[in-house]
């Protein structure tokens, strides 16, 4: 008896797979990842004329991403002197609040505390990207110096209000206010990198 011969049986060739593009970053502020200067182009396509080339590590207002054919952003520096559009897969979303809001209490706080202006310490938590707006009162000719214990991330600013820039400091650099009239006083903290964390703030009044 003859053994039947093997069948063979052709099967098709599985698609090779394609990489996927990765998802432009939705956060309102992104950086630069690329190893080099990347270029900034007029339009979201290689062949538009280039604007400017960035740093890596260079943070930039993100205005809004497309991905068809392929992902790009359109994205503006901080100073607003420069726009144009980047390849999204060199960039990566910031965490951090807004790189202003130690500049302009015009950007709205994450969370808000009213605060008694007297000798002391108070303390708390800064979520991640948070911006804290402690509200007070100042005594009139009465230096108030502001001490910031925290990560180097978290930094702090002091306003007159509504939107004077009085002093800005950070967890190795205290801050000394004189308001000859006194007058509501807004001292701000905010995450510049995402991380948050724990901060104790001390109040001295001479």
């Amino acid at each position: 008896m003859s053994l039947p011969r093997a069948l063979l049986v052709a099967l098709p060739l599985a698609a090779p797979l394609q990489a996927q593009p990765t998802p432009p970053p939705q956060s309102a502020f992104v950086y630069v990842t690329s190893d080099g200067s990347l270029r900034m182009r007029g339009a979201p396509s290689t062949e538009a004329p280039v604007i400017t080339e960035l740093d890596p590590g260079a943070l930039l207002r993100n205005l809004g991403c497309v991905e068809d054919p392929q992902p790009w952003c359109q994205l503006q520096s901080l100073d607003g002197a420069r726009a144009g559009w980047v390849a999204a897969g060199y960039l990566a979303p910031f965490a951090g609040a807004d790189p202003a809001a130690l500049s302009s209490p015009a950007v709205p706080a994450t969370e808000t505390a009213q605060l008694e202006l007297r000798g002391g310490l108070t303390y708390g938590t800064l979520a991640a990207g948070g911006i804290l707006d402690l509200i007070t009162s100042a005594p009139a000719d009465q230096a108030v110096t502001l001490s910031l214990e925290a990560p180097g991330n978290i930094g702090f600013a002091a306003f007159v209000r509504p939107a004077t820039l009085l002093a800005r400091g950070d967890a190795a650099a205290p801050i000394t206010l004189v308001l000859p009239e006194g007058g509501d006083l807004l001292i701000r903290l905010a995450d510049r990198s995402g991380a948050g964390g724990d901060w104790q703030l001390l109040i001295s009044l001479e």
